[in-house]
């Protein structure tokens, strides 16, 4: 070049010359609007990329060779995807079945296995749920229902994928009602609302088991499960083993207790103004004299209407 040319001043951060730079690459820009890949960005990148070549090679070499102590080895990300037969089999929801109750059996599988786990593709986003808020798409939105996974380690994909697959079998080959995924999917679910029973189902009324009804019962018949207590409707006993009290026994006060229960009253209405206290003269009795006597007495025979006076 010439030495007026752009350029030719030796600018650190460019090439030599401006003629003989290869052609910049397509601008790439985040979301707030910045460029990611500037000049500066893709000649440390091109540093870090044989520095790490070097110490690579510094490893091979001298296995007790120590790298220095700010470089950090890139971090190489191995990702495969899994398709999930979600138009081949519309009446089973795989999604759910990945994912589980508020997404632990995804969770599960993702400590696992060690690897990165997302649903993504047709269908993997309820419909009125927000996307993104920059209104792009998301990632993977136009293709099929797919598992993305992602690792650090190769052997992590790989079980990740064996696992994604072995939900997708269960799904196709084994009926829901079958499905101890699923089942226990369900169980789980009904734990974590409060809904869950554990002796939900009903029991033999002679062993006491689950798995058969009382008419199919291979055991002897029990004569102790089918005595029923005429006093609490229990099983097992008779009435006069009962301990619970029979309906109206135990509230029986003596006569002590009704004279205590008439004085306690009277003493009541003396401080409330309506008698004099010690004028009861016959406990309740004698208050149904004071404050009810009018109330049951028989009626006095009617009296003639008499006319009225003339003027």
């Amino acid at each position: 070049c010439a030495p007026g040319a752009p350029g030719a001043g030796g600018d650190a951060g460019r090439a030599d010359c401006v003629c003989g730079r290869s052609p910049s690459p397509e601008p790439i820009y985040s979301t707030d609007g910045k460029r990611l890949n500037t000049r500066e960005y893709r000649t440390r990148r091109k540093l870090e990329e044989e520095r790490h070549r070097l110490v690579t090679r510094m490893h091979q070499i001298n296995p007790d060779f120590k790298p220095p102590p700010d470089y950090k080895p890139p971090i190489i990300r191995v990702h495969d995807k899994v398709m999930i037969p979600q138009e081949e089999h519309p009446d089973i929801n795989f999604v759910g079945l990945l994912i589980g109750p508020r997404g632990n059996t995804l969770k599960a599988m993702e400590k696992e296995t060690g690897a990165k786990i997302i649903i993504r593709g047709k269908g993997s986003v309820k419909e009125g749920k927000v996307g993104r808020k920059d209104g792009q798409p998301l990632p993977g939105e136009d293709e099929p229902l797919h598992a993305y996974i992602t690792a650090t380690n190769a052997d992590c994909v790989k079980k990740a994928v064996e696992k994604i697959k072995e939900v997708i079998r269960q799904g196709v080959e084994v009926p829901e009602g079958q499905n101890d995924l699923r089942r226990m999917q369900l169980r789980e679910l009904a734990q974590l609302n409060g809904t869950l029973r554990e002796n939900d189902a009903v029991r033999c009324a002679n062993c006491s088991a689950t798995d058969h009804k009382t008419w199919l019962c291979p055991d002897k018949p029990n004569v102790t499960n089918s005595i029923v207590c005429s006093s609490c409707g229990g099983a097992g006993h008779i009435a006069r083993d009962c301990r619970a009290k029979r309906p109206g026994q135990g509230t029986l006060h003596s006569a002590s207790n009704k004279a205590k229960i008439d004085e306690e009253y009277l003493s009541l209405m003396a401080e409330l103004g309506e008698a004099a206290p010690g004028g009861g003269g016959g406990g309740a009795g004698g208050a149904a004299r004071r404050f009810g006597a009018g109330l049951f007495a028989p009626h006095a025979p009617p009296r003639p209407i008499m006319a009225p006076p003339l003027a």
